[in-house]
């Protein structure tokens, strides 16, 4: 079976639901489960009641054609390392420590303070992913064939930059048009934004997804320390949307967060990560960049879901990330 059965076979489902979940963007019967009833049913103008039912019968039919959505014979399950695919990063050692590079079906989080390199790895990444798989890339015909999806909190991305990129590894296709940027104006924005990108991920075919940075506008937005469980349930609902994403299309997705300081840590450093426990147990690669003397950064692996603790030194240059 093909992991892109319309939402056509659902059993038990009339031609009116199946046609409302269509026109709400909803093609395929994995884009189903990246939707909450609730989500789904404000969507698609469906009662809960029927689209429980539709996510009942969507399940049903997947188990059914033997996919992993049931329970499945461990020795039929394959290893992250062995079913992903891997993007350069733009440095040979920081691909050997994250395993190849950033895998496919998993989130990798950089986070990292002020001018740690978060930026200048996510720009190196959106260049890399259109060379072919043979030079690390995610471009398997015509870089006008594939999209990269930009999400710009941080407002910080430049063609200019991109174009240096671009240069260095001797892509000679403009790639700027295969690039969709979007700079939300709000935290709520933003979630829209990750919502709308189960519409646009079949249609342009995206291959990478970066957000820069995820938690600056549901920090600047949720100040008050009344408010921090809505801060929190909203970065809960925007990484499981883009887990879900990756995990479902085989795309990668790359985070970047912020750090706040801990003068009451004595050791392991002064800086965490902003996003607590929610974040921490969403993402599957944890990435600390650390500033040590222009132009060098320590890139350190200080959670995995799949690869051990490990350091290496990149460096910034205007070309983007290097060894």
């Amino acid at each position: 079976m093909s992991l892109d059965d319309s939402v056509e076979k659902i059993p038990g489902i009339g031609s009116t639901t199946k046609k409302k979940l269509i026109n709400a963007g909803i093609i395929y019967i994995k884009d189903v489960l990246m939707f909450s009833p609730a989500r789904l049913a404000e969507l698609t103008g469906i009662s809960e009641e029927t689209v429980e039912k539709v996510i009942k019968n969507a399940i049903k039919y997947l188990e059914k054609k033997e996919m992993s959505f049931g329970f499945i014979e461990a020795s039929k399950i394959e290893d992250k390392i062995s079913v992903g695919r891997f993007l350069h990063t733009g440095s040979k050692k920081f691909d050997k420590i994250l395993g190849g590079g950033y895998a496919s079906k998993t989130i990798t989080e950089l986070c990292g303070e002020y001018r740690s390199g978060k930026t200048q790895c996510c720009l190196t990444a959106t260049v890399t992913a259109f060379l072919s798989p043979d030079q690390g890339g995610l471009c398997d015909e015509s870089p006008s064939k594939m999209t990269v999806v930009f999400i710009d909190t941080e407002q910080t991305f430049t063609k200019k930059r991109i174009l240096e990129i671009a240069k260095r590894f001797e892509l000679k296709e403009n790639i700027l048009d295969s690039i969709l940027v979007g700079r939300p104006l709000s935290a709520y924005h933003q979630m829209q934004m990750i919502n709308d990108l189960v519409k646009l991920v079949k249609r342009r075919n995206v291959k990478l997804v970066i957000v820069d940075s995820l938690t600056r506008l549901p920090r600047a937005d949720f100040e008050g320390r009344g408010e921090l469980y809505a801060r929190q349930r909203l970065i809960l609902a925007m990484v499981e949307k883009l887990k879900r994403l990756a995990q479902l299309y085989d795309i990668v997705v790359i985070i970047t967060n912020q750090v706040m300081s801990r003068p009451d840590m004595f050791f392991g450093g002064h800086a965490v990560p902003i996003g607590g426990h929610v974040l921490a147990h969403n993402v599957d690669t944890r990435v600390m960049l650390i500033v040590k003397k222009d132009p060098i950064r320590v890139a350190r692996i200080v959670d995995s879901a799949w690869l051990p603790p490990a350091e290496c030194e990149i460096r910034i240059t205007s070309q983007g990330i290097t060894d």
